[in-house]
């Protein structure tokens, strides 16, 4: 099987550089979607073994709608390659282990969905998340005026109901997923009720995916590992990241924390996160 990596990125050219030397190989495509408001050029990356496909830019805003889109455009893109697998990673992620490794694993687990559920939030703070916001732009505004407005806002749209409808199948789950051909192409085929749903929400990125799995039922009994974490160290995390949210917002990973490093990859994870 070959597979795709669908990348998102917005800073550290170096880094990036770094992560695609790390997943260069012949049995990879590398669809490349950096932010419109990025410094990174795109025509100084290379790779000697992988195709190299960079989509046109788009504006990417933290917590807005803007990020399902960029994973939209990048799963279009790659989606006529009919790949095995497709991996959603950021230009900030780096692999555990070497692409024998990554590719031996996932071709013994063929025809899975691979995310990380979590128990973080409740069901009302996940419905709140697609409600009507405004300035949707502007999540990471912390002006005096925009946070009192935030706060303001949040209160209002305790209130307001969300369809039942909606309400029974949010999920919530990792943005940073592998998943297969299969979901890949349902997600596409769902693009406008998908837009519909999350548009003027926030924090959106990470109920799209599970929620298409929620209406599409099929898919369940597909996910690798459902058990939601809770944010502690010794979890396994469904997506086959070794994401560190109990130290940071994430932690970014150092030097220092080589043996803690180690210690993700024998707990089967293929990636980390920062660093």
């Amino acid at each position: 099987m070959k597979h795709a990596y669908l990348i998102i990125a917005n800073r550290n050219p170096g880094q990036l550089q770094n992560l695609l030397n790390t997943i260069d190989d012949y049995r990879n495509d590398i669809y490349l979607l950096i932010d419109a408001k990025s410094t990174i050029i795109a025509s100084k990356l290379v790779t000697r073994f992988s195709n190299l496909n960079v989509l046109k830019p788009i504006n990417i805003y933290w917590g807005s709608y803007s990020q399902i889109q960029a994973e939209i455009n990048l799963f279009k893109s790659a989606s006529y390659g009919k790949y095995g697998y497709y991996h959603l990673i950021s230009g900030l992620d780096l692999p555990l282990v070497n692409q024998d490794k990554i590719h031996d694993f996932f071709d013994s687990h063929p025809n899975h969905e691979f995310l990380t559920y979590s128990k973080a939030n409740e069901k009302k703070q996940i419905q709140l998340r697609v409600k009507k916001h405004f300035f949707v732009n502007q999540f990471r505004n912390n002006t005096e005026i925009m946070k009192l407005y935030r706060k303001i806002e949040k209160n209002i749209l305790k209130v307001i109901p969300v369809s039942k409808r909606y309400v029974d199948n949010l999920g919530y789950a990792s943005n940073w997923v592998t998943i297969d051909h299969k979901l890949v192409k349902k997600i596409i085929a769902n693009e406008e009720k998908i837009y519909r749903l999350f548009h003027n929400g926030y924090l959106v990125d990470e109920l799209f995916i599970p929620t298409v799995i929620n209406f599409n039922p099929e898919f369940k009994n597909k996910i690798y590992c459902s058990i939601p974490v809770t944010d502690n160290p010794n979890e396994f995390q469904g997506n086959m990241r070794f994401i560190n949210w109990w130290d940071g917002t994430p932690y970014i990973w150092k030097i220092q924390d080589y043996d803690k490093l180690k210690g993700g990859k024998k707990n089967g994870t293929s990636f980390f996160k920062k660093i």
